[in-house]
């Protein structure tokens, strides 16, 4: 029960304030919707930072590994979340309007007659680097360090990635549900929460169904279609799937997702490469639930979807974030706030309902997330044994 302990307060929070929202002092829900804008700040003053950190240490990583080994990684993570980002678009874009969630359903709402709900006051904080800037000097210094960064560098980026990860998880995760508490108190004063609630079953539906589907997809590719070898391999990382359902983490799955790779490979050396170095790149479960769930928050807010032409340029900065999402709950959305604010029309309401939507189906889509790692091995290795530059990589002794 302990480790769903973050996804029930979140849910008892949105209890409360949907029957008890009501009854409570304006100051005070201006005084949690404060602290959520400050923490919201503050994360936003950090994100260049955590976005270096993480692409610098992610990429640098690689370095012990053959520079071929490295290309094709990287070539395969990043169209396996290109391909499965235009699959949550395009599932969204079809089916979403049939399940009644487009722009004019927002006109339908009857606004609040209570003015606002504003914050007692802000951070002013200077604005020394941009996260883009942030994303592409993470990656020249992260490639520099692949190929021709020493022991002392490579040591340096992972000391600044686990400094910058443990202020994230012993800091900023702890105070998540108080980060959503501001947020809700400003949907349920401005517009009512309830009704802003009430029909997202079929879209959490939707998502699920999706994921799964890639799974399936997924371990039907890897395995080259034997059905013997998909049950077998699906066996192996089920313990992991577990995990990763309760704990919301694939950093803390991983020891599961990387023996499960082992069994499903038998080439230890292999998974030993390819579970670290994709754990926190290759999201499978975010490219299809993310998509989707924009789509509901700009319907829900009476803004029309965004075009494929414009999706097609929130994709390229999706498929660069995800070198630096940071390993906790609704990280890839921290990394996107500031670029879907400042390019594609994010308000901080919005950024509010998108957070705790995402928090709510985060334990399938971290699921999704570890499983399709796993198949990931198993696909890594069938490319690299038919190539001679891995045919000496090292067996699991017996």
């Amino acid at each position: 029960m302990k480790e769903f302990g973050l996804i029930l307060k979140i849910i008892f929070a949105i209890i409360f304030i949907i029957f008890l929202g009501d009854f409570v002092p304006e100051w005070i829900q201006r005084t949690f919707f404060t602290i959520s804008i400050l923490m919201k700040e503050t994360l936003v003053f950090s994100m260049p930072l955590i976005v270096f950190a993480f692409i610098f240490s992610c990429l640098s990583a690689f370095r012990e590994k053959a520079p071929l080994l490295i290309v094709l990684v990287l070539t395969f993570v990043i169209i396996s979340n290109f391909v499965f980002v235009q699959i949550g678009f395009f599932s969204g874009d079809i089916i979403l309007p049939h399940l009644g969630y487009h722009a004019s359903k927002a006109v339908e709402k009857v606004a609040s007659d209570l003015p606002p709900l504003e914050v007692f006051f802000s951070i002013p904080y200077p604005r020394l680097i941009s996260t883009d800037m942030a994303l592409l000097i993470g990656t020249l210094t992260g490639l520099y360090g692949a190929f021709w960064g020493n022991a002392k560098l490579i040591s340096f980026g992972k000391s600044l990635k686990n400094s910058v990860q443990y202020a994230l998880t012993k800091v900023f995760i702890p105070l998540v549900p108080l980060y959503v508490v501001g947020f809700l108190f400003k949907i349920h004063h401005d517009e009512s929460l309830l009704n802003m609630f009430t029909d997202y079953g079929p879209m959490i539906a939707l998502i699920v169904v999706v994921q799964m589907a890639a799974i399936v997809l997924f371990y039907f590719k890897a395995n080259l279609g034997n059905f013997r070898n998909i049950k077998a391999s699906l066996r192996n990382v089920f313990p992991s799937g577990l995990v990763a359902l309760s704990t919301m983490s694939s950093a803390a799955t991983m020891p599961l997702t990387l023996e499960a790779a082992e069994k499903n490979t038998k080439n230890k050396a292999l998974a030993q490469v390819i579970i670290p170095a994709t754990t926190n790149i290759h999201h499978v479960g975010d490219s299809i639930g993310v998509p989707i769930l924009i789509a509901v928050t700009y319907a829900i807010h009476g803004l029309e979807p965004m075009s494929y032409a414009v999706f097609l340029l929130f994709s390229m900065y999706y498929m660069v974030a995800k070198f630096g999402v940071p390993s906790v709950p609704g990280g890839e959305l921290i990394v996107l706030f500031p670029v879907l604010e400042n390019h594609f029309g994010l308000t901080d309401s919005m950024a509010g309902l998108l957070t705790t939507l995402y928090l709510l189906i985060d334990p399938f889509i971290t699921v999704t997330n570890v499983l399709c790692n796993g198949a990931l091995a198993i696909f890594m290795d069938k490319v690299c044994g038919r190539m001679k530059a891995f045919q000496t990589v090292e067996q699991p002794s017996t």
